[in-house]
């Protein structure tokens, strides 16, 4: 393996992922399929990787949240179904249909255009459709049952569309109190109820998330869309708490010590701002990695890093690319590992204990991870594959 030049990488566990399917599907009824949610670059863990590995160990269908998403999917010669779940525009229902990747359904309208552009192009792909019914969100989908009969209809008239499916999305599934989910639910089995009265005969349905498979896997219906959960993370404190489901984080985040120096002689401040000011002697270790990598500005003189399995605070101000950490009067050498977010030595650095620093959730904590962080992807203990967007030089 090459050196890196810059010595900062995410390792992902290729075995967690596997491990974090079968719990799931092992919670869930046996008939239910599972749909893993790769959106936002997998969670940060490099969606092309993730995916080909879900499918692997169980999932049969992919999501995504753009239409670009989903072909890089393509482009990387995965053929499972993919589903679009957010708005794609008319503009761009040709490229879905050519690249065989279904979109979400959400007004009559859009169906009725939809059919004649591809009408008009002759496509040889129908585009596949799965409808999305709002119960609670207030994001996107029909919320009347007229409107949703309307779309169906549509759909059951179109000769390019195919009804795949049909969804909803619980909003509060990771909380404690069950009676808004129990709502949505109940208005969804409502509106399906009301489409099997017209003598209508139902695609896939889905609703649960990575929340309410584990909290409700009798919501499971046919498939559920693992989201969190398929990268070892709960959606909650509360979910986490019902020890439903053993989940094995998969990501880590390390680095190498790029600069060592002894703050002898003064001025023995660090970083922007002069806002740390170093003890004399104190060892200071430059980190690189920085903000625009996804590691928070807002852990400045606030986060710890792992050094030989210790906590090592940040030493001021989190900068663009580097950080520095403060190794009290610890001796240390450049290329020395670092671990950012997981395990050294008995030592551990949560994604959750980041994101509760950050009054934020885990989801954003991997999610914004950068892509110019090259991913390192694990199994069976060894490194099998390396994804960087520069090729070593």
């Amino acid at each position: 393996m090459q050196k890196l030049c810059r010595e900062v990488w995410i390792e992902v566990n290729l075995d967690a992922i596997k491990r974090n399917i079968e719990a799931i599907q092992a919670h869930i009824p046996r008939k239910s399929k599972i749909m893993a949610v790769v959106k936002a670059n997998a969670y940060g863990h490099g969606s092309v990787e993730v995916a080909r590995q879900a499918l692997e160990s169980g999932a049969t269908e992919l999501a995504v949240a753009s239409l670009e998403e989903g072909v890089v999917l393509r482009r990387a010669k995965i053929e499972a179904p993919i589903l679009v779940l957010g708005f794609t525009p008319l503009d761009c229902v040709k490229r879905a249909a050519a690249w065989r990747i279904d979109l979400s359904g959400l007004r009559e309208d859009w169906i009725v255009q939809a059919n004649e552009i591809l009408a008009e192009e002759e496509s040889q792909h129908r585009l596949g459709i799965h409808v999305n019914v709002d119960t609670g969100m207030g994001r996107l989908g029909v919320r009347t049952k007229e409107e949703l009969l309307e779309v169906v209809e549509a759909l059951e008239k179109s000769e390019n569309l195919r009804w795949d499916g049909i969804f909803t999305h619980f909003s509060t599934a990771d909380e404690p109190d069950p009676d808004f989910t129990l709502l949505q639910h109940s208005i969804f089995i409502d509106f399906l109820r009301f489409l099997k009265k017209q003598g209508i005969t139902l695609p896939i349905v889905h609703m649960n998330n990575t929340a309410a498979a584990i909290a409700f896997p009798e919501f499971s219906a046919d498939m559920i869309r693992l989201g969190i959960g398929l990268y070892g993370l709960y959606p909650s404190q509360y979910i986490e708490s019902l020890d439903a489901v053993k989940l094995e984080p998969a990501l880590s985040l390390k680095a190498r010590i790029a600069f060592v120096k002894e703050m002898v002689t003064k001025p023995r401040t660090v970083s922007y701002g002069a806002t740390y000011v170093a003890k004399p002697d104190e060892v200071i270790a430059t980190i690189p990695i920085g903000y625009a990598d996804g590691y928070s500005r807002a852990l400045s003189n606030r986060g710890f890093m792992l050094f030989r399995g210790k906590r090592m605070p940040i030493a001021g101000r989190v900068t663009m690319d580097m950080t520095m950490i403060s190794l009290g009067e610890m001796k240390a050498k450049q290329g020395e590992e670092v671990v950012i977010y997981g395990r050294q030595k008995g030592g551990e650095i949560s994604v959750d204990e980041i994101a509760e620093m950050l009054n934020t959730i885990n989801y954003e904590v991997i999610a914004t991870l950068s892509r110019r962080v090259p991913r390192f992807y694990r199994r069976g203990g060894k490194i099998i594959k390396i994804s960087t967007p520069v090729m070593y030089v």
